[in-house]
């Protein structure tokens, strides 16, 4: 429950028996609690402060608002038909979604003094809190820190038990939540009384990074989870129960996590469909066992070995940064994977079922039919690309769209190119790929041979999209390449697009376009 401060005006506070933010930490008014613009003596002192009961009683000394009949009309005229510059509040006239509409882009404080206008206004607060949307301002208003914003939201929850909250953001600043993660925890209770459905938790410049409390594996009603800038606690290796078993979407970015955590997470949720982890520290393996994962993106640069034991559901296998470290992956079993990549030459070794590749030539037992997107990166600077590339993709032989990357050392130097093999057959490049992707297209050689290659023996072939570094002159003998008459494709349309520069540290992505373009992404997750 929320007091008024003696010193602040009713006018400026807000508090209800369904509570909200401490009055005593908005702005105060005049001292001596006069209105500035009456005349006369000011009133004698009233009685104590008390919580002010804005349900059907006056507040602040004042009576409270007559209600307006719900068709916006009153003594005989219409709200339409009234002349402007009546008075009349026309704002509460709007229909209740656009009203909460404006409420969701007030800062939490601002949006709990609405409650003081009217009992409609006080139930649209309630509303609001639907999609619960606790940011800290920053900078910090007017002086308020952490402290006040932690408090404010700690009187919304524990005032308002009833109301239903679908999804809770919580955006911090600096160090406030040191040493005061018990809070956290008592807001997770709390959320879960509430049935939380969407939880989002940045803990911005924070640092050293705050350990989340356990409490958060255990919301039993959570289906969408993102975290940024935290570490998690240890959930040990063998729950006692399933965690987070409604959950399905899960987003992990700079989450410090140990293995048996983020095992746990991946393994146990029974619901889990879709999974990105971005700058994950603390983990060298991912095992994953998930009967209902479909989608798995990872930044999976510092990772040592990803093995896909059991997934029997997923379609599509993403990893930034394995081509930059030496990675080993291992497929097990996963019968409907559509969608697999980035693959480099120091991925090694890379088992498919009972097939081994390790950089060379392939032991072939069984083929990836499942698979039609791959995206490969392509070490040109290195020796004995052509067997890299022409080896790896006898591995999917119903392959209909390649997607390409040059390494970075052959963005930046000169290579040697090799010749391609084409009296070996490879039966995806012959018979499915219809499109082929080709990231930062430079031009050099290695890369025309390599394109030359693929338009000589795609008979599939329907569109090549080539991604070019500005203002990139092409030799009139390169372009001759393209010519319909040395493809096996004739028909094939070609299109070429600008990127501004070569990009060494940053990954470009058109295998998902409408997830790349949504969120300008840095990277493929």
């Amino acid at each position: 429950m929320c007091c008024l401060s003696p010193s602040s005006p009713s006018a400026s506070a807000t508090s209800s028996r369904r509570g909200q933010i401490v009055a005593s930490e908005w702005l105060p008014g005049p001292s001596n609690g006069s209105n500035p613009h009456s005349e006369g003596p000011p009133p004698s002192p009233g009685p104590p402060p008390r919580a002010v009961d804005t349900d059907d009683e006056g507040f602040g000394g004042r009576p409270a608002k007559r209600a307006r009949p719900e068709s916006g009309c009153g003594d005989g005229v219409c709200t339409a038909d009234r002349p402007p510059g009546d008075g009349r509040d026309r704002i509460s006239d709007l229909p209740d979604a656009v009203l909460l509409s404006v409420l969701s882009f007030l800062p939490l404080r601002d949006a709990g003094r609405t409650a003081v206008l009217s009992s409609r206004w006080r139930g649209l607060f309630d509303q609001s809190l639907l999609d619960f949307n606790a940011c800290q301002p920053f900078p910090p208003e007017e002086g308020r820190g952490c402290d006040w914003f932690i408090r404010a939201i700690t009187d919304i929850l524990a005032a308002r038990p009833c109301i239903r909250i679908r999804s809770f953001r919580f955006v911090m600043y600096g160090r406030g939540f040191d040493g005061r993660l018990d809070v956290v925890d008592g807001w997770l209770c709390a959320l879960a009384r509430h049935g939380l459905r969407e939880l989002d938790v940045d803990m911005f410049y924070a640092g050293p990074m705050p350990t989340l409390p356990g409490s958060l594996l255990k919301l039993a009603s959570l289906e969408t989870l993102k975290v940024f800038n935290c570490r998690f606690s240890n959930a040990g290796s063998a729950p006692p129960a399933p965690l987070l078993p409604a959950l399905k979407i899960l987003n992990l970015s700079n989450v410090d996590a140990s293995e048996e955590s983020l095992q746990a997470i991946l393994s146990h949720g029974t619901s889990l469909e879709s999974a990105k982890l971005k700058n994950i520290t603390g983990v060298d393996k991912i095992c994953l066992r998930s009967k209902s994962l479909t989608r798995l993106y990872g930044d999976f640069g510092d990772l040592k070995e990803l093995v896909v034991e059991d997934a029997p559901n997923l379609e599509e296998l993403v990893g930034i940064g394995l081509p930059s470290g030496k990675a080993k992956v291992k497929i097990v079993f996963a019968p409907k994977l559509q969608m697999l990549g980035y693959l480099g030459i120091s991925v090694r070794p890379l088992v498919l079922h009972d097939t081994v590749f390790d950089g060379g030539i392939v032991q072939l037992r069984t083929l990836m039919h499942s698979v039609k997107t791959l995206v490969i990166q392509v070490p040109f600077s290195e020796k004995g690309y052509t067997v890299f590339v022409s080896q790896l993709l006898k591995c999917f032989p119903c392959l209909e769209a390649l997607h390409v990357e040059p390494n970075k050392r052959s963005i930046s130097r000169r290579v040697n190119v090799e010749e391609w093999d084409t009296a070996n057959s490879i039966q995806c490049i012959e018979h499915s790929i219809s499109r082929v992707v080709f990231e930062c297209f430079g031009g050099e050689d290695c890369q025309w041979g390599f394109l030359t290659f693929l338009l000589g023996m795609a008979r599939a072939l329907k569109l090549v999209e080539l991604y070019c570094w500005t203002g990139k002159d092409w030799a009139s003998d390169q372009l001759e390449l393209l010519d319909p008459k040395n493809r096996a494709s004739p028909d094939a349309e070609i299109q070429f697009f600008r990127i501004c520069k070569p990009i060494s540290d940053l990954y470009l992505c058109h295998c998902c376009t409408q997830r790349c373009q949504k969120e300008n992404r840095v990277a493929l997750i």
